[in-house]
């Protein structure tokens, strides 16, 4: 059998060959994970503006916490198909956020944003209207790509109320370009007494340009596949760099809960600055609905460690970490809403005492990831009510502008929680 290698062979011809070998390794691989259960669905692309967004009438199976077939409408969004223009006697409300706003872990009809919908039907304050929840929730969005979505895209569907759900557990991470991973993103970043669009997606035309590759290469397996792997080593290596993280990284209270400097105030420069730029943005969400007269509501979301169903586990990381309890970024932000005169729903305390009364798990799905991850249908529906029920007392002006923040609710028990059937609050 002649060697494909040989001395004799010019050097020119060893690496066509080589290549030639790598390419076809390469279409194989292509092809085969196709067949497979590792194959990503096509649903995202290179935005301009906001980094990326959702392909319009795209579908895919969502396959990383639990099975779901989910669709995008016609806009880019993960709803059904809406007119721009607001049909006469309808109410709308523009909902930002991110993975858990686009919530295609679950049916669509299960997801808060339809919970919403489907209670306001209720409201003595929006009697005789048809009432529509908008979607513009897109994975992996931070709060300055949340304000842009506003300002670029929600405003043409001419909304009557503004939601903006906040994602404590990476938000304002995602917010910070001196903590974020994934920098193809625009970040407001502050000079003097001014923020201002920048970070390397902003401020070098090459990163950009590198940006749009990667998105548009999602239409290749191997290259999806490569592209996030290095996205997760950049992440495990951050995982344990003290630079940015208090206390020790990486340590562990119970399977998939790390230690985390976002529940206490932040102890070093590059957090005070993350969370300085985060409490601007939201900030901006609010004059920007002020400005178009429009009611505004901001919302924390749940983290799943703080509605886990077993209150000795909660305790064992608050002493671990040196805090109360793992409320702090949800007091701040309250906070800021009294401070800055627009109003904020907490969800984490009131879910938590949900989760608590019922042994119910609000977050991730059977067998594996109870407790973690996104919120499972259960956990959107408490979610829903309560935001529904909040919407209806601010349009009924039981509310105001004043910000509210829930009430902190103590530890009943120590005992292991169970999955439930448990109904959502009434």
């Amino acid at each position: 059998m002649r060697k494909l290698f040989s001395p004799g062979k010019s050097w020119l011809g060893n690496v066509i060959v080589t290549i030639l070998g790598v390419l076809a390794a390469i279409l194989l691989f292509e092809v085969a994970i196709r067949f497979t259960p590792y194959a990503e669905p096509h649903t995202v692309t290179y935005d301009a503006v906001r980094g990326w967004q959702l392909i319009p009438d795209s579908s895919g199976w969502h396959r990383t916490e639990h099975w779901q077939w989910f669709t995008v409408n016609s806009g880019g969004m993960r709803d059904v198909n809406i007119s721009v223009k607001k049909p006469p006697g309808t109410f709308r409300i523009a909902v930002l956020g991110d993975s858990y706003t686009e919530a295609d872990v679950v049916p669509m009809h299960d997801a808060f944003f339809w919970v919403i919908q489907r209670r306001l039907r209720a409201c003595p304050a929006l009697s005789g209207k048809r009432v529509e929840v908008l979607n513009f929730g897109v994975r992996d969005y931070g709060t300055a790509q949340e304000l842009l979505t506003l300002r670029t895209r929600a405003w043409r569907y001419s909304p009557d109320f503004v939601v903006l759900a906040i994602y404590t557990g990476n938000d304002i991470r995602n917010n910070s370009v001196g903590l974020e991973v994934n920098k193809c993103r625009p970040f407001y970043v502050r000079h003097g007494d001014r923020f201002e669009l920048g970070g390397p997606f902003i401020d070098s035309p090459w990163f950009r340009f590198r940006c749009f590759v990667r998105f548009e290469s999602r239409y290749s397996e191997t290259a999806d596949i490569a592209g996030n792997a290095i996205i997760t080593l950049k992440n495990v290596i951050r995982s344990y760099t003290r630079e940015n993280h208090e206390p020790a990284p990486g340590s562990q209270i119970g399977p998939g809960f790390a230690t985390d400097p976002l529940y206490a105030a932040p102890r070093n420069p590059v957090w005070r600055r993350a969370w300085r730029v985060t409490d601007w943005e939201i900030t901006q969400v609010a004059r920007d609905a002020a400005a178009h007269k429009v009611p505004f509501l901001a919302v924390t979301l749940s983290n799943p460690v703080q509605v886990y169903p077993d209150p000795a586990r909660r305790h064992a990381l608050a002493e671990l970490m040196g805090v109360p309890d793992l409320f702090y970024p949800d007091r701040r932000i309250a906070a800021l809403g009294r401070r800055e005169g627009f109003p904020v729903l907490t969800l984490a305390p009131k879910m938590q005492a949900y989760a608590d009364a019922h042994h119910a798990y609000l977050h991730g799905f059977p067998p594996k990831l109870l407790g973690r991850g996104h919120w499972n249908a259960l956990g959107h529906r408490v979610a829903g009510t309560l935001m529904a029920r909040r919407i209806c007392r601010m349009l009924s002006g039981e509310t105001g502008g004043a910000s509210v923040q829930a009430a902190i609710p103590a530890a009943a028990s120590s005992a292991p929680a169970r999955l439930s059937n448990a109904p959502a609050p009434r």
